[in-house]
């Protein structure tokens, strides 16, 4: 692949970003949502390898599942002409590798707080069972604003543990591998807790604890020798944060956190004053024992024992024993021993049958509840005799606000019967503030904005040829709070004019209009009125229209707006007696048991909507309600009321109240 293609029709490459041991990286632009993304391509000598190409997606596909502000996001994985390639978030920073070189030593707390990001992604993705098993600064992005955002989860032990020849992709990795790995076990979670401690090592004392020739010689360190110790060189590190890295870091994966949820816990108390002097960190014996390779001894094949000839059988004995044992009790015991065996049997099947049975009854699965209202989630999660634990809000491009996105377990998983099962709950798209943009390049903002996904216009104003190319105003005023992909930015802009024409000064501020009549040799006249849409200041209407030739002394008229009009809000009381009709179940046939009706209330006024329920409850007897609208000065209100889905009371016409 080359810049300039087009990918899927959408996606067109625009830049190199970099080439790594598996992938080259692109920037490209998505041109139907109109952002900036980055599109990882596997490299060109594995696309024949369909081991290699079918684990490439499966792990990629996995990663896709990860929702976490610390996590690049995963947005497509695709295939063009047999080349496997992944679309996901672009991330405008350096990787933290680069940024720990160009900064160290940090401070304490800066390393907590990049340290923390870390182990908040890496928790959400081990608690969705993946392992990342790559844990490294150069796979750890760090924006210009200072967020951590991790990637290549799973992708590069997908690819390199297809070749045993890839040192210079080992070499990468091994300065973060565990002992277990370097003596060639299989990545486990507590793989990757060993690889945290050793980016948190480097985090504080800005290098790598084992460093060598050759990738043997280091993966060698890290299960033959003693983990350095960072307050040898740096007394100022508290013992606390210290023990972080070390419990960690321990040879024994059973001395290390049992989760990066309990590293995290760890590590947010390190700093505190009443740790900072804690006992340093000793695990287990067992866990620093050097591991040492015994000589292989040659193996003797044994002789074996003479077998000895068996007695001969004394068939008189047996004849003996007739003679002085009767047939009919061994006959009768043997009975006995048999029923007994029987009912022994019996209860252990029914123990067994019990206890499985038990066993099946105490747990219960996760019910589906993505895209459902956090009180619709919270029912179904308890009508499955399971409790709602932490809800953490989040923001998602897909899931609508106060939607849930996901739970933790996920749906269909087996747990205990009263276990929690945490919730994320969408905020909606998430919104950015708009800044201040008059006065600057117009080309220069309009990349930086289609980059994030806005919708920008353009307008010419006719200026002095300084201001060319400069903008001249905005349409939405600086500090607001908008979604980006539903928000359209239109820009005033200078443009230097040849002959004097009028100008489009629509939802401009009077001060434009007065700038160009004196720039101009004009007159103006300025009326004001009310307007529910325009901004108070800006211009509503102008005379004469855009385009239309001027000449000095010409007078231009344009109406500016005062703002919205206060209107007087008044309120209206309508008393409704809804009358109770008893209905029964079909199974009631004595119908001593009436249901109650269910009676809903729609209202409309100028804070609610006729076709929105306002309200809905339950009665077992007659009642009186009183519906409360408010309601503008010279307009109507409007209510329904229905019982059991049938309309008993509505009024199109409610007057306020004498007020």
């Amino acid at each position: 692949m080359e810049i300039g293609d087009k990918l899927s029709g959408r996606y067109l490459l625009t830049d190199f970003i970099g080439q790594g041991g598996m992938a080259n990286v692109f920037l490209a632009q998505d041109l139907i949502l109109e952002r900036q993304v980055a599109v990882k391509v596997l490299r060109f000598d594995f696309q024949d390898n369909q081991d290699a190409i079918r684990r490439f997606q499966r792990e990629a596909m996995s990663a896709s599942q990860l929702l976490h502000r610390n996590i690049v996001e995963i947005y497509d994985v695709e295939e063009k002409e047999d080349q496997q390639y992944i679309v996901m978030e672009y991330v405008d920073g350096t990787d933290l590798k680069t940024y720990i070189r160009q900064n160290a030593p940090l401070s304490l707390e800066l390393v907590v707080l990049i340290m923390s990001q870390i182990l908040s992604a890496i928790e959400v993705a081990h608690k969705n069972q993946i392992i990342h098993r790559d844990i490294k600064p150069q796979n750890i992005l760090i924006t210009k604003t200072g967020a951590i955002k991790i990637t290549d989860f799973g992708i590069a032990i997908a690819l390199s543990d297809t070749s045993i020849t890839q040192t210079n992709t080992l070499l990468g990795s091994v300065h973060y591998l565990s002992p277990e790995q370097a003596r060639g076990s299989n990545a486990t979670v507590k793989s990757d807790i060993y690889a945290l401690g050793v980016v948190l090592y480097e985090l504080i004392t800005g290098s790598v604890p084992f460093d060598g020739e050759s990738a043997v010689s280091v993966a060698l360190k890290h299960f033959q020798e003693e983990f350095p110790r960072i307050r040898d060189k740096m007394d100022y590190v508290p013992q606390s944060l210290e023990n972080v890295v070390l419990k960690a870091t321990a040879k024994d994966p059973a001395n290390r956190y049992d989760s990066v949820h309990s590293m995290l816990a760890d590590l947010s108390t390190a700093l505190n004053a009443s740790r900072m002097n804690e006992p340093i960190f000793v695990p287990n014996a067992s866990g620093q024992a050097r591991v040492q390779m015994k000589p292989i001894k040659p193996v003797k094949t044994p002789v074996a024992a003479p077998i000895e000839a068996p007695e001969p059988i004394d068939y008189d004995a047996y004849q003996r024993i007739d003679e002085v044992a009767p047939l009919d009790k061994p006959r009768r015991k043997r009975r006995i021993a048999a029923w007994f065996l029987a009912i022994i049997s019996l209860l252990v099947i029914c123990g067994g049958v019990y206890i499985a049975y038990t066993r099946l009854t105490e747990y219960t699965s996760v019910p589906e509840v993505a895209k459902l209202s956090k009180d619709e989630a919270v029912q179904k999660i308890q009508a499955a005799n399971l409790q709602v634990g932490a809800i953490k809000q989040t923001w998602s491009d897909s899931i609508p606000q106060g939607q849930v996105i996901k739970s933790t377990p996920g749906s269909g998983a087996r747990i205990r019967k009263a276990s929690t099962v945490d919730l994320e709950i969408s905020n909606g798209k998430e919104q950015v503030e708009i800044g201040n943009y008059v006065g600057q390049d117009y080309e220069s903002v309009r990349s930086q904005l289609t980059a994030a996904n806005f919708i920008v216009e353009r307008r010419d104003f006719a200026s002095t040829p300084e201001n060319n190319g400069k903008i001249l105003a905005q349409s939405v005023e600086p500090g607001s709070k908008v979604v980006p992909s539903t928000t359209s930015l239109v820009f005033t802009v200078g443009k230097v004019a040849d002959s004097t024409t009028m100008q489009d000064f629509n939802n401009l501020p009077l001060e434009m209009v007065q700038n160009f009549a004196e720039a101009n040799g004009l007159t103006v006249d300025v009326s004001e009125d009310y307007d529910n849409d325009i901004p108070k200041g800006r211009v509503i209407s102008q005379s004469p229209k855009y385009g239309v030739a001027l000449s000095q002394g010409d007078t231009i008229k344009v109406t500016v707006s005062k703002g919205r009009k206060e209107e007087k809000v008044l309120t209206a009381v309508q008393r409704v007696n809804i009358e109770y009709v008893p209905k029964y179940a079909s199974t009631d046939v004595n119908q001593r048991n009436p249901l109650p009706n269910k009676i809903q209330v729609f209202i409309g006024d100028s804070r609610n909507n006729i076709n929105t329920l306002a309200q809905e409850f339950e009665i077992s007897e007659s009642r009186s309600i009183e519906i409360l609208l408010y309601i503008m000065e010279g307009g109507v209100g409007q209510y329904r009321v229905m019982r059991d889905g049938e309309v008993i009371a509505e009024s199109n016409e409610v007057y306020p109240n004498d007020n």
